[in-house]
């Protein structure tokens, strides 16, 4: 089948998220807690697109026959801007000189194709410690966006649930078997939440000081 996206005709399968028959397409378009592995998480609010006057969630949306979508619209480019915002509340920009800056940080790339010259809200610092304690890689709940990846890699993938995010907390961050070190906790180091996240939040440790753009 087909439909629209921004004027110009595209093929689809039946049943598609629409976030992938627009990455297809080559539309630029953002979309920070979306990975293709993992599904739609839903909780970033960056990929919002135009359906008959009404903006949803691309990641979340299944394509349908005739179906016309409109990504550049004024009201569609705020409202990913407002979204993109209010990630960037839990995440501190320092680009130039962080260790994930390699061409493969969701938030950068984001901030980049967004045109974000500076944080429009302050950013909210957290009262937790970097948990360095795992022998391959580090948490930053500073860095920490909340996008859900690495849970659900963790629960679902993987299937260990060890990770979680309590998000009644006063200050959400995510979770280890419910609070502990990560060394004290399940967790077997299989890699895949710091794979999948977003930005500089869950890194290895042998790139730290050696990975970023000013190394």
């Amino acid at each position: 089948m087909t439909i629209l996206i921004d004027g110009s005709l595209n093929n689809a399968r039946v049943g598609e998220r629409l976030i992938d028959v627009i990455v297809r397409a080559g539309v630029e378009l953002p979309h920070v807690c979306y990975h293709p592995q993992l599904g739609p998480i839903q909780t970033c609010d960056t990929c919002l697109v135009e359906i008959g006057g009404e903006l949803v969630r691309a990641c979340g949306t299944p394509v349908s026959e005739d179906m016309s979508v409109r990504t550049t619209t004024a009201r569609a480019q705020s409202a990913r801007t407002e979204a993109f915002d209010r990630i960037l509340t839990n995440h501190l920009l320092y680009c130039t000189v962080c260790d994930n800056n390699n061409g493969n940080c969701t938030v950068h790339n984001t901030t980049k194709m967004l045109a974000i010259e500076h944080q429009s809200s302050p950013f909210q610092t957290k009262p937790y410690e970097i948990d360095n304690t795992n022998p391959f890689y580090r948490y930053d709940p500073d860095q920490c966006i909340l996008c859900g990846r690495c849970v659900e890699a963790c629960q679902n993938l993987e299937v260990n649930e060890t990770l979680s995010i309590r998000w009644e907390d006063p200050h959400p961050r995510v979770l280890w078997d419910g609070g502990k070190d990560i060394n004290e906790s399940s967790s077997v180091s299989c890699g895949h939440c710091v794979t999948v996240c977003p930005c500089n939040a869950l890194m290895e440790k042998s790139m730290i000081h050696h990975a970023g753009f000013m190394t």
